[in-house]
């Protein structure tokens, strides 16, 4: 017979722990504390540690204790919480790594239960193991203002890579689909590399018309052209010593990216409309949402800049390919949102944990980040509920709400008018896997109009922020 914990101070659910294992063979013990429970773990192998989280029984030594479990390299037994249908929120981050299964206590009727049979599935599939288990080893590439943390290990190479370039300099490429990360990426090898205290420009190509790219980037001279009053220093400049990310370079066309090769490999460029050549000493950092190899095969990149470029290319993960990130991504979304806001949140439903993780995030961690801003501006009597996830996350990858009427009733026409572009633009973006160049072609405006219409709708952040922003 296997030896398992329970901590909890209630008689009532200690029984029905002990009704709902013993298909299993397994012995419970009570402890009333975490000291008790850390003083039998020292002393016998114990396979299972179920934890009664109920908002009425849980405390902060309980949340002190599960912090302790989720340390890396830590062997402990397997956790399985017992709740009420939610888990603390200060440590649901935590509780996503550590526990294996959850089960949930209908007071009414004294039994534990699983919410759904995948639930189910997985209690007893769990129960059927006795092996210690580790908690997901993390990786962590950390600026001075923010980090960006993963538990994926295919995601590792690449921060551990990034660790070791930060501090040359060296141009580098970040290759990612839009949300991914490439801002707080390039931000934190600046804040990581000798460049630190000098300025980080950023640039986003595809935000700007094809025309005014260059004066953007190199400045322009009084006269250069129409309505050039006088001059203006460009993002090189504007930059020093410090770094400039250039965002979807894939959009210069081939005479821009011949200037852009030539301040890579001689650090020279020219002001629109002066021949007198300038320096820049600033680090280059670029980014595309585009594989730019596929671009040289049909002439719209040219290949000697690819080249040069994709000597230090990282491809950044989309959210999809990191699903063990993204409830401890999302609580931390809910606390920043909470201290904007002055909101307090102290539960989180399962059920609203698992549509995160069962919803394809086409739109990564930008995506997320405003889906839970959204679910905590609704959220009622401090718990996260499913019903406070849109139903694009709970129902499908793309719905559409143009003919609900209980949600028209109350909106004025320019709010339903907005409000129907809003998932008409979003619909666009997931079809086009986020690809702004591709979505603006299958809508029939330019990509500037796009940019312009996602900023109006709120489907575009600030330049200035970061994708991500952790706490280091």
């Amino acid at each position: 017979m296997r030896n398992s914990l329970i901590l909890t101070q209630d008689c009532q659910l200690f029984s029905a722990l002990q009704e709902r294992v013993q298909p299993f063979d397994v012995n419970v013990k009570f402890c009333e504390d975490a000291a008790s429970v850390k003083g039998w773990m020292k002393q016998f192998k114990t396979s299972f540690l179920f934890l009664d989280l109920r908002p009425s029984h849980h405390s902060l030594e309980t949340d002190s204790f599960i912090k302790e479990l989720s340390r890396e390299g830590t062997p402990r037994p397997t956790v399985i919480t017992l709740s009420d249908g939610s888990l603390p929120c200060q440590v649901a981050g935590e509780l996503s790594l550590v526990a294996a299964a959850h089960l949930i206590f209908d007071e009414e009727t004294s039994q534990l239960n699983s919410w759904d049979k995948d639930a189910r599935r997985n209690f007893e599939r769990v129960m059927s193991r006795d092996a210690l288990s580790e908690i997901p080893q993390s990786c962590t590439l950390a600026g001075t203002s923010q980090s960006l943390t993963t538990h994926q290990p295919e995601f590792f190479q690449v921060l551990e890579d990034l660790q070791r370039v930060a501090h040359r300099d060296v141009t580098v490429l970040l290759i990612g689909e839009t949300g991914t990360g490439k801002t707080t990426l390039a931000r934190i090898i600046h804040e990581r590399s000798k460049r630190c205290d000098a300025p980080f420009q950023q640039l986003a190509c595809g935000a700007l018309p094809a025309e005014i790219i260059e004066s953007e980037l190199f400045g322009h001279i009084r006269g250069a052209f129409t309505g050039a009053e006088r001059n203006k220093i460009g993002r090189f400049q504007a930059a020093g010593k410090g770094t400039l990310l250039l965002d979807e370079i894939d959009v210069l066309d081939v005479k821009q990216q011949a200037k852009l090769l030539k301040v890579i490999e001689t650090g020279e460029y020219e002001m629109v409309g002066s021949t007198e050549p300038m320096q820049s000493d600033a680090r280059l950092i670029t980014a595309s949402n585009i594989n730019l190899e596929d671009l040289t095969g049909s002439n719209r990149f040219r290949s000697d800049l690819y080249y040069r470029l994709s000597v230090l290319e990282f491809r950044l993960l989309p959210l999809r390919e990191r699903p063990i990130d993204i409830v401890p991504m999302a609580v931390e979304f809910v606390e920043e949102c909470c201290r904007e806001h002055e909101i307090q949140i102290q539960s989180i439903d399962l059920e609203f944990l698992h549509a995160l993780q069962s919803y394809s995030w086409p739109g990564n961690i930008r995506e997320l980040k405003n889906h839970i801003r959204r679910a905590v501006l609704f959220a009622e009597n401090g718990r996260l509920q499913k019903s406070d996830l849109s139903a694009k996350v709970t129902e499908s990858p793309i719905t559409s709400t143009m003919s609900d009427p209980e949600l028209c009733e109350n909106q004025t026409l320019a709010e339903q008018v907005a409000d129907n572009e809003r998932e008409l633009l979003m619909q666009a973006l997931e079809a086009n896997r986020h690809n702004r160049t591709r979505t603006a072609q299958s809508l029939g405006i330019s990509r500037v109009g796009l940019y312009k219409k996602m900023r109006r709708l709120g489907l575009l952040e600030d330049s200035s922020r970061g994708d991500l922003k952790r706490a280091s």
